[in-house]
């Protein structure tokens, strides 16, 4: 009958329409891969308790700056260096000045004999030597100090112009007094010297009239006088030399000043106006014979 197979014909339709839509609503996606973490933001390290900070050099200055400084520069400007002797108004008027802070006075006493007739001969000692010339000789430097002529300056008797014509003054030529100097560093790893050697060549000349005679009988021989004076001369002048440059004013002298000058040495080597607040620090310094090897930062 018609009228009965209309309403299945609808339901069908529905029921074909409703399943599609069912299975739609229950379908499975298969899930999303998982984002990646982010990678966290580095950190600096915290410093550990009881070690130094790691400090690193200004931004500009470079750092592991090498620079070598001969010796012979660091002690200083040879052609102002000079021995003077001299003991005619005091016995401290000889000096010397070998550079950088090395300078003093030496005690030069004059030389006193007595003759067989009781009266007294009195010697004097004069002489400046030449701008020294300077060399290396192994690990040492050597200062060449020349004098041309050493004048003795005799007197008998006494100081008057009878006393001083009365006997023959003499010279000594071409007397050369070595200095040797050894370098080492300092507790700041800077230079400085460890060891001073002195040597003295050179005799008296002879004189045409070596003997004279007072009183008739007694002989005064002034060429053995003032050759035994040169003789006490050198040990003197030795040992003055090598006490006042072991003092330890005259290296505090030396070192202060070579302080500056290799500070400027250091800071032209890296760029720098030596003139600049920059400090620098030297990490490590030693010597290769005379020629002084530092390794520095600024700072």
């Amino acid at each position: 009958m018609p009228t009965m197979k209309q309403p299945t014909i609808l339901i069908g339709m529905l029921a074909a329409l409703v399943l599609p839509a069912s299975f739609a609503a229950a379908q499975v996606f298969p899930p999303r891969q998982p984002q990646p973490a982010p990678m966290p933001a580095p950190t600096v390290p915290s410093q550990v308790p009881g070690q130094p900070a790691i400090q690193q050099p200004p931004s500009g200055f470079a750092a592991g700056l090498t620079k070598s400084i001969p010796l012979v520069s660091i002690l200083g400007d040879p052609t102002k260096s000079f021995i003077q002797l001299s003991n005619m108004r005091s016995p401290f008027d000889s000096n010397f000045s070998m550079g950088r802070g090395l300078t003093g006075r030496i005690a030069l006493e004059k030389y006193t004999s007595e003759a067989g007739n009781g009266q007294k001969v009195f010697v004097h000692v004069s002489g400046v030597s030449n701008p020294p010339i300077m060399t290396v000789e192994g690990a040492e430097v050597r200062y060449q100090f020349l004098f041309p002529s050493i004048q003795f300056k005799t007197y008998y008797r006494d100081y008057s112009g009878e006393g001083d014509s009365a006997l023959t003054d003499l010279v000594a030529e071409k007397v050369l007094i070595d200095i040797f100097i050894s370098p080492t560093i300092d507790q700041r790893r800077l230079p400085t010297y460890h060891s001073v050697r002195i040597a003295i060549t050179g005799g008296v000349k002879e004189a045409d009239k070596c003997t004279h005679f007072f009183d008739i009988i007694f002989p005064v021989n002034v060429c053995k006088i003032t050759t035994e004076y040169f003789r006490q001369i050198q040990p003197a002048l030795e040992n003055g030399v090598r006490e006042i440059l072991l003092q330890p004013q005259t290296r505090m002298q030396f070192e202060q000043q070579v302080f500056q000058f290799v500070r400027g040495e250091l800071l032209r080597n890296a760029g720098v106006n030596p003139m600049s607040p920059a400090q620098v620090e030297v990490l490590q310094g030693e010597f290769r014979g005379t020629e002084y090897i530092a390794s520095y930062v600024l700072r």
